[in-house]
This record gives structure tokens, sequence and C-alpha cells, in this order.
């Protein structure tokens, strides 16, 4: 059943007081270091959009800026006067290390003749990195690194891990299938790192992920192209808007969920009198579908939230905005989402018992794998789905009730899914699979 929402005004204006402006470093034709399933180039821009998306939640933080929003060049040169120029408080460069493959851990560094700020930025920061990961601590360190020694403001450069690194494990892998949420808590670390150094009261919750319109992980569709709005207190740089037409336009939201659970979906928009009082909002969750109508010509420049519903780890869950239904005329905005954890107690139930398991051998695996579950009974089928969520297959058991499942991935690309066991509609375990092709 569709419910009518109507948000009410904004009680309290958004507190503005700092900015950050973040670094990641290489991309485009420098992809910095090299690993065997995933390049630094890559690493850093994910981790940046995850620090983006802690920071953008504080509301002392009036804005976060990146030197590269995608897989682009930019010079040294470029990036520090992108800094400067913007006059912010702190900077971050963003690295992950290479050597030889055999060595690994987490160090950080600030400029050689960089001000006490910048050394006490990089002192604090640091912990926080090396807890992130729990690799070996290479201590904090000075250098005249270009972007840290030309940059106006307290400026740190980290190198979280060697990404090149395949002794006990592939580290580029980890990156790669976002292996124990790998970017997420590299990101929160920065984050945390900041708060304590600017004395903030709060920090973000880890299990807390936002998603922007400027994020990669929204994308718009339609016949008509998607603006971009600055009018009043958007969340991040800008929102996404269309007019209401006959056509229709969707935009999708499509966090990676760190762990599987109970979350509060809240949306945040700017509101203004040529607004749609009919938008559409979808949330797509375990359960199935949830459709809301929202009044977009009140409230806004605040997080609304639509209710608390189950998600499980990885990128099965979205929500959806669309004009579909919307009288023509009005504008449509499509700004951002926020996926909080429900607190311990309320999502009592939710997860699956401590006994329910799942087994998956080998893993990665070239052909055939092995899919072994214990802890629920009358399972008959596991899922197999790609990492955007598509339902690739149903595995029947071998044998009736047995709890043992072999699929056949001959078929499937080189990529990580997700084997995905569902019991009464209530409960769900997934584990990852990662399919490698020689």
């Amino acid at each position: 059943m569709m419910r009518l929402l109507i948000p009410l005004p904004l009680a309290a204006g958004v507190i503005l007081a700092w900015t950050v402006c973040l670094d990641p470093g290489h991309g485009g034709s420098d992809a910095g270091a090299i690993g065997i399933y995933y390049t630094e180039k890559e690493a850093n821009l994910d981790v940046a959009y995850l620090v983006r998306s802690y920071l953008e939640q504080l509301p002392e933080c009036e804005s976060v800026s990146m030197t590269r929003r995608t897989d682009r060049y930019v010079s040294l040169v470029d990036r520090v006067e992108y800094a400067n120029a913007g006059g912010y408080d702190r900077f971050i460069s963003i690295h992950h290390n290479a050597f030889n493959g055999s060595v690994q851990g987490t160090e950080t560094y600030c400029d050689t003749d960089g001000s006490p700020e910048s050394f006490a930025f990089r002192d604090i920061t640091h912990p926080y990195i090396v807890e992130a990961f729990g690799y070996t601590d290479r201590g904090v360190k000075t250098a005249g690194f270009y972007v840290i020694k030309y940059t106006e403001m307290p400026s740190i450069l980290g190198e979280a891990s060697f990404l090149d690194y395949i002794t006990q494990w592939d580290e580029s892998l980890r990156f790669a299938v976002q292996w124990q949420d790998h970017p997420g808590i590299e990101g929160w670390a920065y984050c945390a790192g900041v708060c304590e150094n600017l004395l903030l009261p709060v920090t973000p919750q880890y299990l807390s992920r936002t998603v922007d319109n400027s994020y990669p992980s929204f994308t718009a569709e339609g016949p008509n192209r998607w603006d971009c709005g600055y009018y009043g207190v958007p969340f991040g740089p800008d929102y996404a808007w269309i007019n209401v037409s006959e056509a229709v336009h969707t935009a999708r939201w499509n966090p990676y969920i760190p762990v599987s659970g109970l979350y509060d979906v809240s949306l945040w928009w700017v509101s203004g009198l040529n607004r749609a009082t009919d938008v559409k909002y979808i949330v797509h969750h375990h359960n199935g579908e949830s459709e809301f109508l929202v009044d977009q010509s009140a409230g806004g420049e605040e997080w609304y939230s639509l209710g608390s519903f189950d998600f499980h780890e990885g990128t099965f869950g979205w929500v959806e905005i669309s004009s579909e239904g919307c009288t023509p005329g009005p504008v449509i905005v499509a700004d951002a989402v926020r996926f909080a954890n429900v607190p311990t107690g309320i999502e009592e139930g939710i997860s699956p018992a401590p006994e329910q398991a799942m087994h998956i051998f080998p893993n990665p695996a070239g052909a055939s794998v092995r899919i072994e579950i214990s802890g629920f009974s009358g399972v008959s089928e596991v899922g197999i789905f790609d990492i955007s969520g598509r339902l690739i297959q149903m595995v029947p058991s071998l044998h009736q009730n047995s709890g043992v499942f072999l699929w056949a991935a001959d078929a499937c690309d080189t990529g990580v899914y997700f084997a995905v066991v569902f019991n009464d509609k209530s409960n769900i375990l997934s584990r990852r699979i990662v399919i490698l092709r020689q």
C-alpha cells in the first residue's frame, strides 16, 4: 500500500563551520600502484567517496570537495592550486603503497617543514587508519611530497596499505571485492581523524552510509537529461532535478551495505514552490518494495525518514525516485539518501542466529563451487546474485534437505557474486563468491 507523506517544515538551519579537500591520488593515465585485480587509482577514488559520505553527514561540515571525481589525470600542480584556491580547512591526499609484493603496513605523512597543525592532524589520524586494517604500523613520517608541501592548509598524505601485497593474501583483491568492507573502514578512519582533529562532538556511525546525486552509486535515467541545481542547502555540492512530463524519469541511490540488518532510510531534498507534491519513492529492501508519495514543496534541507527496512550485505538494496504518476509541469528533485543502521536491540531477530552458517569452497573459484549451509531448515535452493543485485541462478540442493549445493559457474565471467539463503522471508544469510578466470 502506498502512503502519502507530507513533511514538516524545516525546524532549524544547518550549522556551517569547516571545509575539507580530498585528493584521490593518481587517475587517468597514471594508475599508481598496480595490483593483480585492482589499481591504486581505483582504490583511492573508492575511499575518497566514502570519506565524503561520512563527512557530509556532519552538520558542522560546510563542504567536501575532491581534486578529481572520476578516473581522470590531474597534475600535482593543479591539485595544489585547486585546494589553495578553495581555502579549505583540511587537505587529505589518499594513496596506497607498493614495493615488491611482500611488504604490508600503514604509514601517514605530513610535510617535513609542515605546520604544527599538519603534524597534529597526521598524529591524530594515523592510529585510526592502523586500527581500520590492523596491518603493521609503519609509523608517522615526513616527506616532501608536492601535494602536502605546497598546500596552504593543514595537510596529510595516507598510505593505508600496500596494494601490491600478495604474500599472505592479495590486497588488490580485497579492494576489488570490498572484502569486509575494505574501502568503507578506511573511509571512516579518515573521517574519524578529521572529527578528532577539529574537536567535533560527534563522529558519524560507521554503519551509516549516504549516497548523494554526485556519487558514482547514483544513476538517473529517462529521455531527458537531469539538470543540476544549487538553490538552498543541498546535501553535497548540488542536486539533480527535472521537470515532470508525460515521459517517465527515474533515479536510483544504490549503496554498498556493509552489514546485514535493519537500516533507517532518510531523504534529503531542497523544497520550493515549483516542486511536485506527489513524488514517488520506492525502497527496494530484503522483504520486497515499499512505495511512498512525498510532497517536495514543503520541508527539505534536513533528513526526513521513510522508516526502517531490512537490507543485507552488498548492493542488493536501493532507493528509487520516479516521476511516474506525477502531475506534469512541476520539478522533482533527486538529492541524497542516507542508510543508517538501527542500533542493536531493535533489530533483534532480524539477523541470522549465530549457529546459522554458510561455507563456500573453493573461494576464489574457477568453475564449480560447493556451498554448504547449516542452521536452516527446509532450504531447497540457494540464490546466486551478481554484484549489481541481479539474480543469476537458483541452485537446487544436491539431495533433499542436505544443505549441500553445487553451483556450476563455468558460464559466468570473472567477478564477485553472492550466494544468498532466504528463510521464511525474514532471515537472510549471504556470502561472497569470487570467480576468477585464468
